[in-house]
């Protein structure tokens, strides 16, 4: 009868394994006639919890990754199976991979639940209080529930997050009216219920050269309970058409453990947009002459459509029109 090499294991339990008393007698059954005292096969020890931690052959945590787990779920018919003669019931293979995987400690330990995942938030790391008053007093040093703690033998399942797009994962790309804000190469650690996006505007910027910005204008483009799971957003507002403005976009990733929808969030900034175009060079070839008249007749007379710095640099009198009176200013440059 063969093993099977692949054993399913729980990602959570409700009580960790007590080594000595649900372990220990596996061992104790099937093995130690062979790797006890005085037998010594393999200079392997299976007589108690210290010999087995010290061989080498147990990586806590990682049963897969462990050489007694290895062994003892090879087919008999291949070279290192253990035990040599019959095999293990699956029940005690299944009870020794669980033990390994909660990180083989030698007590069972009811009393201590948190999150194991690495992505999860750590009470040693800086983070807002004010979202996650608990850190204040909680320590991974100290069990505290619904945080990553590495001493913690059970996942409770209720894991906090704060992982938010980086400045490089938040694009925003100028298009006509407005930006498009792209967060599609943002990848969140769990599946999260919603995405939120706000914008504030600071049109008047630094008046009292403090280097401080005042955003009061602010809108929710994308509200809290909109339970939006795009990963882009158009932002188009008239309000983009100002000369001059300092813009911050407020992203919120609402996880489904995290006790209120705001605990994971950052900010991206956006500078003013200065124009690069110089009066009369619209076609952007640094000299102005008759290309660019040309090129402004074209957009006057529906020809074509001058967009960005080249309907700046064709509306000579800033007046947000490229019309005949511009078409006599280019001129009149072009002459001087």
């Amino acid at each position: 009868m063969y093993k099977k090499i692949f054993i399913p294991i729980l990602i959570s339990f409700l009580f960790s394994i007590d080594y000595q008393s649900e372990i220990q007698p596996i061992f104790n059954d099937n093995c130690t006639n062979c790797h006890g005292y005085p037998n010594q096969y393999g200079n392997l020890i299976l007589f108690s919890y210290d010999d087995l931690i010290e061989s080498g052959t147990i990586v806590a945590g990682d049963a897969l990754s462990s050489s007694l787990y290895d062994r003892i779920t090879r087919d008999e018919s291949e070279n290192g199976d253990m035990p040599p003669a019959g095999s293990l019931q699956q029940s005690d293979i299944s009870l020794i991979a669980q033990w390994i995987d909660e990180g083989a400690l030698f007590e069972e330990v009811l009393d201590v639940e948190g999150c194991t995942d690495l992505n999860a938030i750590s009470c040693d790391e800086e983070i807002d209080a004010i979202y996650f008053p608990e850190c204040t007093t909680c320590f991974d040093s100290d069990p505290c529930a619904n945080y990553y703690n590495e001493n913690a033998t059970v996942d409770n399942g209720m894991c906090m997050y704060n992982d938010v797009p980086s400045n490089d994962e938040f694009i925003t790309t100028p298009i006509e009216g407005g930006y498009y804000v792209d967060w599609s190469a943002f990848t969140p650690p769990v599946e999260v219920l919603q995405y939120t996006l706000q914008r504030c505007l600071d049109p008047d910027g630094d008046t009292d050269g403090d280097g401080a910005y005042e955003y009061e204008n602010c809108t929710m483009l994308i509200p809290p309970m909109s339970f939006n799971l795009t990963t882009n957003y158009e932002d188009i507002d008239p309000v983009f058409e100002l000369d001059e403005y300092h813009a911050k976009y407020t992203f919120y990733v609402h996880y489904p453990n995290n006790t209120y929808w705001g605990s994971a969030n950052s900010y991206y900034y956006l500078e003013p947009a200065t124009s690069q175009c110089t009066a009369g060079d619209v076609s952007g070839d640094g000299v102005i002459n008759v290309v660019d008249v040309i090129s402004a007749v074209n957009h006057i007379i529906g020809n074509t459509t001058l967009e960005g710095d080249s309907f700046c640099a064709a509306d000579i009198n800033d007046d947000g029109i490229v019309n005949v009176t511009d078409i006599i200013s280019l001129i009149n440059i072009i002459l001087s």
